[in-house]
């Protein structure tokens, strides 16, 4: 994903970041599949995805706007997997 720090917190305010993790999400999960991969859980993808973006940070992220990216980054994670398998979608 190629995160657009200058305009993040706006991306996350407006579900733009959100969404456009979904899309490519959903694409790499149904890659893996239909590899015959089994998918884990969204919490282990959602925490790897929340170091990738905050180390990319040309400077620290704000706590508060750390805690909603991950946030943000979760319910993405959720509901990609939830469309690769067929379920429904989170609550």
């Amino acid at each position: 994903m190629n995160v657009e720090y200058n305009t993040l917190e706006q991306d996350v305010t407006t579900g733009a970041f959100r969404q456009q993790l979904v899309e490519e999400l959903t694409v790499g999960f149904r890659l893996l599949h239909q590899a015959g991969e089994r998918l884990p859980l969204a919490s282990y993808y959602a925490s790897k995805i929340a170091e990738i973006v905050n180390a990319g940070a040309p400077s620290p992220i704000d706590a508060d706007l750390s805690y909603h990216i991950y946030q943000e980054i979760l319910s993405a994670c959720e509901t990609a997997r939830a469309t690769v398998l067929g379920e429904p979608p989170p609550a």
